[in-house]
């Protein structure tokens, strides 16, 4: 990577994932083009040329979807500019270009069903969407565009805050509660370090903290595919995941001061993240207990009509919460090797009954419950009839332990980096909504919202995620913190 240059690295990536996968199981990467560098967003009009076909007569008709929020950035020549005015400046010397501001009516946009509906109906009709601006709006360009088959999308990044930007899934609201679903990948994805580098300095920290769950997630992945209850791992992504770890956390303290390189190296790091999201065919390779507290954090916010936190920074506290919930899940099996699930665990009715008391307080309705309970009554049927295999899995559990732990970076060296990069280290650092109760609900009731298999389930099954279990994880969690800080 040459800070000043445009950077295209996606045959390195292709490369390395085809060593990985020789058989070709991986789902194939869908970007064909990745531009991260400085002065590079006036190639725009390049990459909507590249992704549409040769036009005679009529223009090639260009819709541009943004958010209300303002987007500068300061020129390699001093000039400040008005982001998405300049998209759409350089595009109309050769298209028809509409520009589509999306609003929900709230201070921030949500990805909500009638805001895509709002999407496609400004995109019918359009050659090529360009998405200009943050997770939300990528997320919902390809939302946008997998309605509308066949349409191409490129994205200019704004922000090193999430690496959503580059795979083939959007977040979407469902009855209140944050869903994975299918999408389509971008054709091409523009990241302009002027522009991320003048994002504001907390969204680029909290991109670092999102990077933080390649430390955990994996884990959770295997772990999941041992037990066969998901059986998507492959290792591929994990190798890619590897590569972009290595010498990272030496940025951290770059990206917390705004260095212009250590948040570029950030931005091309976090849309290799995406890329391996989309190769796996499931967002579990990075996405684990950590994402869930993240989610149950969304949810609480939205349910109360408070701001939504930065996803990034909820995500790197979330981290070493779970690096220390499989720190003590491996110690305790060493200390008691002949651990087995807890029959009591896998019971519907008292299951259901803690969804109720988990989601209901926040709405009486029973959306949200029965949401939750849909997914993790899927995920509990799968845990019970695969209960032979989990409990042969714990038998042989120092068979199994090395890899796992290999896969978790120890939680006061997560803790560290987050420190570094000035991001939160602790749910309770997020902001004044999140009080120490707020945080305890959400790691508590984490395992709870969604049909994912994560060392908190094993926890669960093993009778290990009692109220006690998590006053010990938050322990660790503050001895993590206190490590770190003392440079251990």
């Amino acid at each position: 990577m040459t800070t000043g240059s445009a950077l295209t690295g996606l045959d390195s990536v292709r490369a390395l994932l085809a060593e990985a996968d020789p058989k070709g199981s991986l789902v194939p990467c869908g970007l064909q083009e990745l531009i991260v560098g400085s002065d590079v967003l006036g190639r725009v009009a390049d990459a909507v040329t590249s992704v549409s076909p040769a036009f005679a007569g009529d223009s090639r008709r260009v819709v541009v979807l943004v958010d209300e929020t303002p987007i500068l950035r300061r020129s390699p020549d001093g000039l400040t500019q008005d982001v998405k005015d300049e998209v759409v400046r350089v595009l109309s010397a050769e298209s028809d270009v509409h520009r589509a501001v999306l609003s929900d009516g709230h201070p921030e946009l949500h990805v909500t069903a009638s805001v895509v509906d709002d999407a496609c109906a400004a995109c019918q009709g359009a050659d090529v969407i360009v998405a200009v601006g943050g997770g939300t709006i990528s997320d919902i360009a390809k939302l946008a565009a997998a309605a509308l088959p066949g349409m191409p999308v490129v994205t200019v990044m704004t922000a090193a805050s999430v690496d959503g930007y580059s795979d083939n899934v959007s977040v979407t609201l469902k009855d209140g509660v944050k869903r994975t679903v299918p999408s389509v990948w971008p054709d091409v994805v523009l990241a302009d370090a002027e522009t991320v580098a003048g994002a504001p300095s907390r969204m680029n920290r909290a991109g670092y903290g999102e990077m933080t769950s390649m430390y955990v997630a994996p884990a959770d992945w295997r772990l999941a595919a041992l037990v066969e209850v998901d059986m998507s791992f492959h290792p591929g992504p994990v190798v890619l995941l590897d590569a972009l770890g290595a010498g990272l956390d030496e940025s951290a303290p770059g990206i917390g001061d705004g260095d212009p390189e250590a948040v570029q190296r950030l931005t091309w790091a976090l849309t290799l993240r995406g890329i391996a999201t989309g190769v796996a065919g499931s967002t579990a390779c990075l996405s684990g207990v950590e994402h869930l507290v993240s989610h149950m954090l969304d949810l609480r916010a939205a349910q109360l009509h408070l701001p939504t936190g930065l996803h990034g920074e909820q995500v790197g506290a979330g981290s070493v919460i779970a690096a220390c919930a499989w720190e003590m899940l491996h110690e305790r099996l060493a200390a008691a090797p002949a651990s087995r699930v807890v029959p009591a665990t896998l019971d519907p009715d008292a299951a259901e009954e803690l969804v109720h008391a988990a989601f209901d307080p926040l709405d009486r309705t029973g959306r949200i419950s029965h949401e939750c309970w849909r997914d993790y009554s899927r995920k509990l049927t799968r845990i019970t009839e695969r209960l032979p295999r989990v409990n042969e899995v714990l038998a042989g559990w120092s068979g199994h332990a090395g890899e796992l732990q290999a896969m978790v970076r120890p939680s006061h060296v997560i803790a560290r980096g987050l420190a570094s990069a000035g991001t939160p280290v602790v749910l309770e650092d997020l902001g004044p909504d999140v009080d120490a109760s707020t945080a305890r609900w959400a790691v508590q009731n984490c395992g709870l919202m969604r049909d994912r298999f994560t060392v908190v389930d094993l926890l669960t099954v093993l009778d290990w995620w009692q109220p006690a279990d998590v006053d010990e994880v938050e322990a660790r969690v503050n001895d993590a913190v206190a490590r770190a800080g003392a440079g251990a």
